[in-house]
């Protein structure tokens, strides 16, 4: 039975051969390094230059409420050197003054948590452009080489370098797309939206 089973498997591998060797033979099979091509391209860089900037003003719009509470908590925790918890509560002026600011703290955090959030959507939306441009750019060389399939080349194990259209994509976005808009996404803060 074993024998058998193998004999079936051989000849039905032969026959896959036999099949997909003259198909391979015919089909022109090309790669790209999709990375490089974000990282090594006028485009890519442009959306990493712009994103970087949005990034610092929003750093830049958070800096001077990080700055008053970090000096409000370092105050609190003087004022309430040696005391116990105890001690803090029996004193309602200094047991507010850490209630308030331990809701600016929590409102600054959701802030900055916010916009982290906003300047991974904006970088998000900007490389889906990116995306788009470097589609229409690998299909006309796609369809220029007479080509059938267009692989990933990071999981492929060896090409011949004829195959590999990297730099010809890079240098088609060059021509085509060396900026790409990058909008700076703002979403709609949920503290200040009403309880329902």
């Amino acid at each position: 039975m074993f024998k058998l089973k193998s004999a079936v498997t051989a000849f039905g591998i032969a026959i896959a051969m036999a099949v997909v060797a003259p198909l391979a033979t015919a089909q022109t099979v090309l790669v790209l390094d999709p990375s490089r091509i974000v990282r090594d391209s006028l485009g890519g860089q442009d959306i990493f230059n712009k994103v970087e900037q949005i990034g610092a003003a929003m750093q830049a719009e958070l800096a001077p409420q990080q700055q008053a509470l970090q000096t409000e908590g370092e105050s609190l925790d003087s004022q309430a050197a040696g005391m116990t918890r105890e001690q803090v509560e029996a004193n309602p002026a200094l047991l507010q003054q850490f209630q308030s600011y331990s809701r600016r703290l929590q409102q600054h955090m959701a802030t900055t948590e916010r916009r982290s959030q906003e300047l991974q959507q904006t970088e998000a939306q900007a490389l889906q452009v990116f995306g788009e441009r470097m589609r229409t750019a690998v299909e006309g060389i796609r369809a220029a080489r007479g080509a059938l399939v267009v692989l990933n080349g990071q999981g492929v194990y060896q090409v011949a370098p004829e195959a590999d259209i990297t730099d010809e994509v890079i240098e088609e976005l060059n021509r085509t797309s060396p900026t790409i808009p990058v909008t700076r996404v703002t979403l709609p803060d949920q503290s200040a939206a009403p309880a329902q």
